[in-house]
């Protein structure tokens, strides 16, 4: 026997794509708690797969079809499992929140269909208490009852989330979320999700869009979350929020107006 054949009825769910950076630290966060933990990965080359096998991990080819439709079929690789924990290559189970699930899928509450976790951001070396909080997420899903949606046709557009038909709850500690190396993988990733959301995205990209947005979300995540209140990391992280605004409009405006990249548009 081994310490998964003990753990309870639970799997775990992960998508990734050279995730070295951060996949050991989330693998390690879930070690004795899942049964079976299935990673479903779309061509990693940087060790990711080996690593995964090394813990135990069933790893999946699929190649990438949009992040809605990638995580729908990891959970329901583990549809036959009580209980479903999808997490991302970049996020760990802390020591408040393992317990908390662990009590949680023991106790196996027949009124709940599942629960959300609180993501808490790693950034530049530190946590951020206030920047981005709280960020629930419903991740803990009963086997076959959970359903990724996203913005946009096929949820292309970003912003995916689980959904389910029943009642749900909130689960005691946090996630840690380690989603940026830098600043300039920040900004990296700010633009890839600007250029994705100009494909996908429904609306947004007016005047309007582009002068009042991206000062909206400083003054949410640096006044009204308090992100004045991590200090730099917080002026940092709100700056780059705001900054990810208004490249996500400007891209979606240049494709309203119907311009490619080097080519200009001359009314009649």
């Amino acid at each position: 026997m081994t310490e998964a054949d003990h753990a309870p009825d639970l799997a775990v769910a992960l998508t990734t794509r050279d995730s070295m950076r951060t996949i050991e630290q989330a693998l390690r966060s879930v070690e004795g708690l899942a049964r079976r933990i299935v990673v479903v990965d779309s061509g990693s080359t940087d060790g990711t797969i080996e690593c995964c096998r090394r813990f135990g991990a069933e790893v999946l080819h699929r190649e990438w079809d949009g992040p809605t439709s990638q995580k729908q079929f990891a959970i329901d690789q583990c549809r036959d499992h009580r209980w479903v924990l999808l997490l991302d290559s970049d996020e760990t189970i802390e020591d408040e929140l393992r317990q908390s699930i662990l009590q949680t899928i023991t106790a196996d509450d027949p009124a709940y269909v599942g629960w959300s976790l609180n993501r808490r951001v790693r950034f530049l070396g530190g946590w951020l208490h206030h920047t981005f909080q709280p960020e629930w997420r419903l991740r803990l899903v009963r086997g076959g009852r959970g359903k990724v949606v996203g913005i946009g046709p096929g949820g292309r557009g970003g912003h995916d989330r689980i959904v389910v038909e029943g009642k749900t709850g909130r689960l005691a500690g946090f996630a840690g979320h380690d989603s940026w190396a830098d600043l300039s993988e920040l900004c990296r990733r700010n633009l890839e999700l600007a250029r994705r959301a100009a494909e996908h995205y429904p609306g947004g990209g007016t005047p309007f869009h582009i002068f009042l947005s991206p000062p909206a979300a400083m003054l949410k995540q640096y006044v009204l979350k308090r992100g004045f209140l991590d200090g730099w990391r917080g002026l940092i992280a709100a700056g780059a929020v705001a900054s990810g605004t208004m490249l996500k409009h400007l891209f979606i405006a240049q494709r309203r107006a119907g311009l490619a990249p080097g080519e200009s548009r001359r009314d009649a």
